[in-house]
C-alpha cells in the first residue's frame, strides 16, 4: 500500500500482476438462477493451468474481447452439457433445480405476504412473549438492566462509605 504524501489519509492499493487460475465448474446451489441448473466454481483449482501476467499485460489482452452482461450469461442449456460433461447426472440435476424452484415458491410466497399477516405475526409474538413472561420462562426485556443498575447502586454505595 502507498499513500500520498500530499494527502496523508488518502490511500492507494496499486497491483502489479494477474494471476489467472482454472477452476473446474460444479453444480451450484444459487437460487437467483433464471432456468435450468446454477453452475458455481469448485474450491480446488488446477495447479497446472495459471498464468501470472503483468497487470499492463493482462489489460491489454483482454481488451478487445470485453464481453456484456447480456453476452456472459450461460443458457440453461449449455450449462447442462457442462454439468454433464463434469460428471453430473440428470438425477442430481433434478434434484437441485427441484430444490432452487421450491427456494424460488418460497420467496415469492414471503414477498407476497400481506401487511395484515405481518402485523399478526408480530402481535403473535407480543402475545408469546407475554405469556413466557406469565409463565415464568422469560423475564422482562429490561431486567437485566436493572439488574445492572442496582449492582452499579451498590457498588457506588460502597465506595462512598
Amino acid at each position: 500500500m502507498m499513500m500520498s504524501a500530499t494527502q496523508p489519509d488518502s490511500h492507494k492499493v496499486c497491483f502489479t500482476s494477474v494471476e489467472v487460475r482454472e477452476y473446474p465448474r460444479i453444480l451450484g446451489d444459487n437460487p437467483s438462477v433464471s432456468a435450468g441448473p446454477p453452475i458455481s466454481l469448485a474450491w480446488k483449482h488446477d495447479d497446472t493451468a495459471r498464468m501470472l501476467l503483468p497487470l499492463e499485460d493482462w489489460e491489454r489482452a483482454r481488451e478487445p474481447d470485453r464481453r456484456s452482461k447480456q453476452e456472459i450469461r450461460v443458457p440453461d442449456h449449455v450449462r447442462v452439457d457442462w454439468l454433464m460433461d463434469a460428471g453430473f447426472t440428470g438425477s442430481e440435476l433434478r434434484r437441485v433445480i427441484d430444490a432452487i424452484e421450491q427456494d424460488k415458491k418460497d420467496r415469492r410466497s414471503s414477498i407476497c405476504k400481506s401487511d395484515f399477516q405481518d402485523k399478526a405475526d408480530v402481535i403473535a409474538e407480543n402475545v408469546k412473549r407475554k405469556f413466557e413472561r406469565v409463565v415464568g420462562r422469560r423475564p422482562k426485556s429490561n431486567a437485566l438492566y436493572k439488574q445492572w443498575s442496582k449492582s452499579g447502586e451498590k457498588q457506588e454505595r460502597r465506595s462512598s462509605v
